[in-house]
């Protein structure tokens, strides 16, 4: 499968420029909306957390926004992924390719959309310019990316396959969405989980990537390991299990579309 990916690598920028082009079509503001839409959200989640109920955290805005930038990168990367089959049934249909490429096309979509993102980010370092620490730990932060596309990935190709055969996989996804967005520590600290749930959360990679990034920009420290070690490997199980799923029910796409 990795072979036949790296063979056909121009069919797959093909179809990521395709997704990311399309999303921005006919909007007036353009690709602004990838930095618009974060940012009203970190607005009013500061306001209700660190105004209205005095969550006692410094530099909130950036504490959120380190949280929330990454689950936008993975909630919208496998949303997306899951109708992506569905969404090019003609060129199933017609066209010999990999079809691994089509889930993989929307994710490294949102990979641009994250990485614009992320000017949001900075330029809220730069308001907030004694929150950044400058360290060798910043190494860490390929790390951490790696450890979220993995996952990602993992999740989105699970679900692009069961969602051709099972429709309602789509609708199942997002009230599963709805749980994660709670399970990942976006307006808190890990720290804040009582025991015995931090062992069981410390499983979601979403966890150990999130702390991941505040620890390393806002602390200036390296990851908790703990919690990346634990988040690698839910990751790597996920991709596999991933791989396989839609390795399986790759051949039966044309029968159920």
């Amino acid at each position: 499968m990795i072979g036949e990916l790296i063979s056909k690598r121009e069919v797959l920028a093909t179809l990521v420029e395709k997704d990311f082009k399309s999303r921005y079509k006919a909007k007036a503001l353009g690709r602004l909306w990838s930095i618009a839409d974060p940012l009203v959200m970190v607005v009013i989640f500061t306001i209700v957390f660190a105004h209205i109920l005095k969550v006692a955290q410094p530099f909130f805005p950036i504490f959120l926004l380190l949280a929330l930038t990454p689950y936008r990168f993975f909630a919208n990367s496998v949303n997306g992924a899951a109708t992506s089959v569905l969404d090019n049934v003609q060129l199933v249909k017609k066209v010999s390719f990999p079809r691994l490429m089509l889930p993989l096309a929307v994710v490294f979509s949102h990979l641009r959309h994250f990485f614009i993102e992320l000017m949001l980010v900075a330029a809220l370092f730069l308001y907030f310019p004694e929150a950044f620490h400058l360290s060798l730990n910043l190494l860490w932060l390929p790390v951490l990316l790696a450890v979220q596309l993995v996952f990602i990935v993992g999740v989105g190709l699970t679900v692009a396959a069961l969602n051709v055969r099972y429709r309602d996989t789509h609708y199942i996804l997002n009230s599963a969405l709805l749980v994660m967005y709670w399970l990942t520590p976006l307006f808190y600290a890990f720290s804040f989980v009582p025991a015995p749930y931090d062992r069981v959360l410390m499983w979601n990679p979403m966890v150990g990537v999130v702390e991941g990034y505040r620890s390393v920009l806002l602390e200036g420290n390296a990851p908790s390991l703990m919690l990346l070690g634990a988040g690698t490997i839910s990751a790597l199980l996920t991709f596999a299990v991933g791989a396989a799923v839609f390795k399986h029910h790759e051949s039966s796409f044309a029968d159920y579309l």
